[in-house]
């Protein structure tokens, strides 16, 4: 978001500002912003700008935590307090929470996916294949964190939940170059739509099988 954006939000919420942070989802930067409370005037001024946050009072960051692990697990991986409290380092996730989320969240996305497939029409594929990076990142962020697996940037990530979990997720590679102007469409779009149907497929029975203690 331009910096602009950041002081408007500044500028509307005022002393009910408590933290302001960026972070990524898969290459996209977005922004958060936790606040002492949210009523619908502060968003009809929020409402006004461009761009938006993701808005989380305090208490409901604190809570939400164990309702939303994958969303506040890609948060807590990259991102960068631009004014407030430091209040993201410290948020504890369930490695059980995030495996029932995860199981959730990958049965949607093959659902969406083929859905969406249905419902499109020439020329839209492309668009459907691009949002593939942000929309699975953070959940392919979640695998990895389930068996402790380290990781840098969204790149990185792919390769070693693709070793860890001994799954090809070379698709989304691709697409993530593709968006990062680093390549080009190689293959036919549906070929695409179809190795990320295998990809979510395969990827959905290694979670039906996955046991977590904690």
């Amino acid at each position: 978001m331009a910096k602009d954006t950041e002081t408007k939000i500044k500028e509307i919420l005022g002393e009910n500002l408590v933290t302001l942070a960026e972070y990524y989802t898969g290459d996209e930067k977005r922004l958060i912003a936790v606040c002492k409370t949210l009523d619908l005037d502060i968003l009809r001024k929020l409402k006004q700008g461009k761009e938006f946050p993701l808005l989380f009072t305090k208490e409901e960051l604190i809570r939400g935590v164990d309702v939303f692990p994958v969303e506040f697990l890609n948060i807590r991986h990259d991102y960068k307090i631009h004014y407030g409290e430091e209040i993201l380092k410290d948020i504890k996730i369930s490695k059980r929470n995030l495996r029932l989320q995860l199981e959730y969240e990958f049965r949607s996305k093959l659902i969406h996916l083929r859905s969406e497939y249905l419902l499109s029409r020439d020329g839209e594929l492309e668009s459907l294949i691009l949002s593939a990076v942000p929309a699975l990142a953070p959940i392919l962020g979640g695998l990895g964190y389930l068996k402790d697996l380290q990781h840098g940037d969204t790149r990185e990530m792919f390769d070693i939940v693709s070793r860890g979990y001994g799954i090809d997720v070379s698709v989304l590679k691709e697409i993530y170059d593709i968006r990062q102007g680093k390549a080009k469409f190689k293959k036919d779009k549906e070929q695409y739509i179809k190795e990320l149907i295998n990809v979510l497929s395969g990827i959905g029975k290694i979670i039906d099988e996955l046991k977590v203690s904690e």
